[in-house]
């Protein structure tokens, strides 16, 4: 199997969007925890009967940086619309940047078919997911941790809380031992290209 390397932030972006397999939000909006996991694939998510907690994660492979989001799967975000603001300048969170290269898993390419298309447009080049590049699973699990605080409170009310909370992982330190993850990938940016607002608008 082929193996990569990021020489240097925003070399490599990972895309993750993932079915929680153990949060999910009620009738009456309250965001709950459970034990036994939920198997749902991602094309699939929108016809369950229940109204599951879906995660949005790009993930810097130099730095490990994470910016995440979090919605229901009865109010599902754009994914074009995460990416933009993923890879656009932020109050309170430096990260920001169009990669040159960009990991799309299958179940994400088959719940988006147009995904793929629509970064090329940025001139992102696709590069193939390997086993040196899943890293998903285990920032879902990562971010879990933190939404234990969130358990029986109402999603709505704590929604933005929650995707400002995720950012708190980023100030964690780096695999150096040196810096957190964020001061590394700010230490070592070179150029930073953000995308216009007239690629959402491009069909």
């Amino acid at each position: 199997m082929q193996s990569y390397r990021s020489l240097h932030p925003n070399h490599v972006h990972q895309l993750t969007v993932s079915v929680s397999k153990h949060y999910w939000i009620t009738g009456e909006g309250i965001l709950k925890y459970r034990h036994k996991k939920m198997e749902v694939a991602l094309d699939k998510v929108e016809s369950s009967k229940r109204n599951h907690l879906i995660h949005y994660i790009i993930r810097d492979h130099c730095s490990r940086v994470l910016y995440s989001e979090v919605a229901s799967s009865k109010s599902n975000i754009d994914l074009q619309q995460f990416l933009f603001r993923a890879w656009s300048q932020k109050e309170g969170f430096a990260f920001c940047g169009i990669p040159e290269l960009l990991t799309i898993p299958n179940t994400v390419q088959k719940a988006f078919p147009k995904i793929k298309e629509k970064v090329s447009q940025l001139g992102i080049k696709y590069l193939k997911v390997t086993s040196g590049f899943q890293a998903g699973v285990r920032d879902v699990k990562t971010l879990e941790e933190y939404m234990k605080f969130y358990a029986e409170l109402p999603f709505t009310e704590n929604h933005a809380t929650l995707n400002e909370t995720f950012n708190y992982v980023s100030t964690m330190q780096a695999r150096t031992g040196k810096q957190s993850k964020l001061e590394m990938w700010q230490n070592n940016i070179n150029t930073v290209s953000v995308p216009s607002e007239s690629w959402l608008r491009i069909a």
